[in-house]
Parts: structure tokens; sequence; C-alpha cells
């Protein structure tokens, strides 16, 4: 999913829902300084994106928080 995309679909939903993100078995309400920009690795074919690494191509993400 695209910056684009996101925002798109963000768009489509009720805009008075407050979002929150799973934390390990609960949640947390997010907040812009939860979200980063940051250099990891091209996705694998599976969808994961690891950790940069100088023996792989690196793609620029907005991350968001997680576990």
């Amino acid at each position: 999913m695209t910056v684009a995309e996101f925002i798109a679909f963000l768009q489509k939903q009720p805009q008075e829902l407050r979002v929150a993100y799973r934390c390990y078995s609960e949640q947390c309400l997010l907040e812009a300084e939860d979200i980063e920009i940051s250099d990891k690795c091209e996705p694998r074919f599976d969808g994961w994106v690891q950790n940069k690494r100088p023996d792989k191509p690196i793609e620029t993400y907005l991350l968001l928080p997680g576990n």
C-alpha cells in the first residue's frame, strides 16, 4: 500500500473515529509522533519487510507502530 492508497482508504472511513493500533494483547491510540519515515529492505515475496541490511536493496517506508 502506498501513502496515496492509504489516504484514499482513510477518506472512506467514518471521520469521527479515533485511530488505535494493536500493541501486544491490548490497543493503543495512534499519535502523530508514533509514525516515522524509515529505510528498510525491499519487501520479500511474502510481504514481510526486513530491517535495513547492507546486502539488500533499500526502500523508504511510512512506518506505523506495532508490537
